[in-house]
């Protein structure tokens, strides 16, 4: 077998390692507990988001199921920027907004980050969201949003109120990381 037929074999070799392994995959999950203001506002959330980034993609597919929330309702759901989810979740500061936009609808170009559709829950309580964000990373850089924490609130976002929406309380909080 001559020099270059080798070279060629390895080639073809490589390029279909590297297709069956396809584009690194990154996933990240938040475990979602109550906050100090839960119990007041009658709700217990708990559930799990999961943030998976395929590649260079450029999109990010967030999955959440959060139980215990406000039956038939909305609740505002959103990145935030300091990772401090003690008391009643306020320390976690506003939405994850590195290129300083206006609160917004979050199908608006220009937006915060972190901002996501509400969370709508059926007549158990139970919320489910599946979207893909484009705002947002899980690679390293200041769209990243690995350590950052991930709220839900009592009432829904209007999508207007600056800055943070008029969502209410926050009663659910847990902190994005990496696995």
């Amino acid at each position: 077998m001559n020099h270059l037929h080798r070279l060629g074999l390895l080639s073809a070799a490589i390029a279909l390692a590297s297709c069956q392994l396809g584009p690194k995959t990154i996933i990240a999950n938040v475990d979602i507990k109550p906050t100090s203001s839960a119990a007041a506002a009658g709700l217990n959330p708990s559930g799990r988001i999961t943030f998976t980034q395929v590649g260079t993609s450029g999109w990010v597919r967030v999955e959440a199921k959060i139980d215990g929330l406000k039956p038939n309702a909305e609740h505002g759901f959103h990145v935030h920027t300091v990772a401090d989810c003690s008391g009643d979740g306020t320390q976690t500061g506003a939405h994850f907004n590195p290129e300083k936009n206006p609160h917004t609808h979050p199908g608006q170009p220009h937006r915060h980050a972190g901002a996501m559709f509400n969370l709508r829950t059926d007549a158990n309580g139970t919320g489910r969201l599946s979207q893909d964000v484009s705002s947002i990373t899980l690679t390293p850089g200041p769209m990243s949003i690995i350590g950052q924490p991930v709220i839900t609130h009592r009432d829904p976002d209007d999508y207007r109120s600056q800055p943070l929406g008029n969502a209410g309380p926050r009663v659910g909080c847990g902190l994005i990381a990496i696995g």
